[in-house]
């Protein structure tokens, strides 16, 4: 039912506490107490001698550069051991701060609510987090969880998307590739996850047991880090002040081609001026599209040429709101310094609120996925099987032989020949299951920061007649993107109507 992920470091005055003290809160739960141990003391001795005693105990000892990437890695490698053998996995310190009596609160929360997540809050009605070592420390915690939320939507589904101590329902977060840097592994899953059902529980952070805490400078850079990498890797994270960065770099554009055109070519500086927004709108539209939006996927060349003119009206639109907001305040209210500034900052603000939601709602709406003509010819249909999933290579695999009938490849393709070993064996796995199938090259998880490493990513969805499997859809790509549900749903819709190419 249950695994606890133990991150430890020198905790050797803890464990056995926090073992009993677990034992007696779990009493007819199924659990196990996974301890990933980074210790230089007796601690792993401690957990070894523990766990002669207790089955349930399991030490996973870290050395050298095992140790890479601290508490953060040490909580995936956990989750990478244990988590598909059980339901439910809750992360939790060593050193008593997280009281073991509440483990098995969040448990029946998670179990009566469907949630997703349950965290265990500081900040939640009837919390406190007064185990928190001085009013400077305190200050650092409050200041990093608004942080947090201000950038992030997501995190501000619970009140603690800082706290270490939450459980989750393994099955949810299923395959998602989690890459934290620092320790604030509960935000990383907030933010690559941002479907997931939250709630949250009260928390009394007590004071520690014994040890001293591990916190420290280099740890608050960590979590900076971690802040940019989600902001820079992740698409959809922090997408607003995205946005607003490329707004603030087209300010810049802007500048430079108007003094370009008025100063040094001599151009009239109306014209200047028209030509200067353009071209910042054109920057910003580009920009927007490789960055702020760039999880949203073009049907074609004409349609990416149709939201670069669409962005012209949206950001005409967006002048509008700031002359709306400017023009009123300077006339009815003061014309004077400073409130002239700060009402053209609150333009500024209309009119990048007002652009943000054109641009989400009409410039990169994404697109209707194409429907498929199943009467096509097997070549057809897997061209544009291709097409639409941006694919290197789709094909279609008899069942019985695993023989390819029809195969279409992008202009370098994984493997343009017969299936590879890899593929017998993705195709095997859906065949014997029957059941679509999303995969990734490589481990789920890299005890590294997150990267734009190319990875390979394979769709196989089950062609069925009379509920028996004929053949198999495949698709690969070998891209820094990889393959997404909404792939394997569209997918599996079309691949339903495509059994008579089989016959």
């Amino acid at each position: 039912m249950l695994t606890l992920v133990i991150p430890t470091r020198n905790e050797a005055g803890n464990v056995g506490r926090l073992v009993r003290e677990l034992a007696a809160s779990l009493s007819g739960v199924d659990y196990r107490v996974v301890f990933v141990d980074d210790s230089t003391d007796e601690t792993p001795e401690v957990i070894r001698a523990l766990a002669k005693r207790d089955g349930r105990v399991v030490l996973i000892h870290r050395e050298g550069a095992q140790r890479g990437g601290g508490l953060s890695t040490a909580v995936t490698a956990g989750l990478d051991a244990f988590s598909g053998e059980s339901e439910y996995t809750c992360v939790m310190d060593a050193d008593l701060q997280h009281p073991p009596g509440k483990v098995r609160e969040m448990l029946e929360e998670a179990q009566s609510t469907g949630a997703d997540v349950v965290v265990a809050s500081r900040y939640a009605r009837g919390g406190d987090y007064a185990g928190l070592s001085g009013p400077v420390r305190r200050a650092i915690s409050v200041g990093s969880k608004y942080l947090a939320q201000v950038v992030f939507k997501e995190a501000r589904k619970t009140s603690d998307p800082m706290t270490g101590f939450f459980l989750v329902r393994n099955a949810a977060i299923s395959g998602i590739q989690f890459r934290p840097t620092g320790f604030k592994v509960l935000l990383e899953i907030l933010v690559c996850a941002p479907e997931l059902k939250v709630v949250e529980t009260p928390l009394n952070f007590r004071a520690r047991n014994a040890g001293v805490s591990k916190a420290n400078v280099g740890q608050g850079l960590e979590y900076l880090a971690h802040i940019a990498s989600l902001f820079w890797y992740v698409p959809g994270a922090g997408r607003f002040w995205k946005f607003a960065l490329v707004g603030a770099s087209g300010v810049l554009v802007n500048m430079l081609t108007l003094i370009l055109l008025a100063e040094y070519l001599d151009a009239d500086k109306v014209i200047a001026w028209m030509f200067a927004v353009g071209v910042s709108i054109l920057s910003n539209f580009l920009l927007n599209n490789a960055f702020t939006w760039r999880d949203v996927r073009h049907s074609s060349r004409i349609h990416f040429l149709l939201r670069g003119a669409l962005a012209y009206p949206v950001a005409v639109v967006g002048i509008g709101a700031n002359f709306a907001v400017y023009y009123p305040l300077l006339k009815y209210v003061s014309g004077e310094f400073p409130l002239y500034v700060f009402f053209n900052f609150l333009g500024i603000v209309a009119a990048t609120s007002v652009n943000f939601i054109l641009s989400s709602r009409l410039v990169f709406r994404p697109s209707a996925p194409k429907s498929l003509d199943p009467t096509a010819p097997p070549k057809q249909i897997v061209e544009e099987i291709r097409s639409e999933l941006k694919a290197d290579r789709v094909a279609l695999i008899r069942a019985d032989d695993l023989q390819t009938i029809a195969a279409s490849a992008g202009p370098i393709a994984v493997s343009p020949g017969p299936p590879t070993a890899t593929d017998r064996s993705n195709v095997e796995l859906v065949l014997r299951t029957a059941q679509p199938t999303l995969l990734v090259a490589g481990p789920r998880r890299l005890p590294q920061a997150r990267t734009n490493a190319r990875r390979a990513s394979f769709l196989a969805v089950p062609i069925l007649h009379n509920d028996h499997p004929v053949g198999v859809v495949y698709a690969t790509r070998y891209s820094v993107e990889q393959f997404v549900e909404e792939d394997l749903h569209w997918l599996t819709a079309h691949a339903g109507t495509a059994s008579h190419i089989f016959f």
